[in-house]
């Protein structure tokens, strides 16, 4: 295991919703189930892919809950890495992780506005 790899047993919670967001992670094995602030599962986290990005690039505390589902590791990225990172990517890129970040942000409310509209639209 190198010094930036960690490494959870099932059920361990990774971070909780309004955590301070001090690092990002590559999933190198396992699986991360993802839940919302009220609890709700809204997704996995899968081999090579990366999660908890999101808090430290939009400068937020995390915005959702992170849980080991099975036994798994991953690379720990430093914030101060991933910002430097990001800060010397292309201007296009960029745009496009803030774009995705923000519609990712706004899902919850515009799913719950859309509800609330087809309920309203039969009255």
């Amino acid at each position: 295991m190198t010094e930036n790899q960690v490494q959870w047993n099932a059920g361990t919670i990774i971070y909780n919703y309004d955590d301070k967001a001090d690092f990002a992670y590559l999933l190198i094995e396992g699986e991360v189930l993802v839940k919302s602030k009220n609890g709700k599962k809204v997704g996995f986290i899968n081999k090579n892919e990366i999660f908890g990005e999101q808090s430290i690039l939009l400068g937020t505390n995390r915005t959702v809950t992170a849980i080991a589902s099975k036994n798994s590791s991953a690379v720990q990225i430093p914030k101060d890495k991933l910002i430097k990172e990001f800060k010397d990517t292309s201007i296009l890129i960029k745009a496009v992780l803030r774009s995705t970040y923000l519609r990712l942000t706004n899902l919850d409310s515009t799913i719950k506005n859309d509800l609330d509209s087809l309920e309203n639209f039969d009255k």
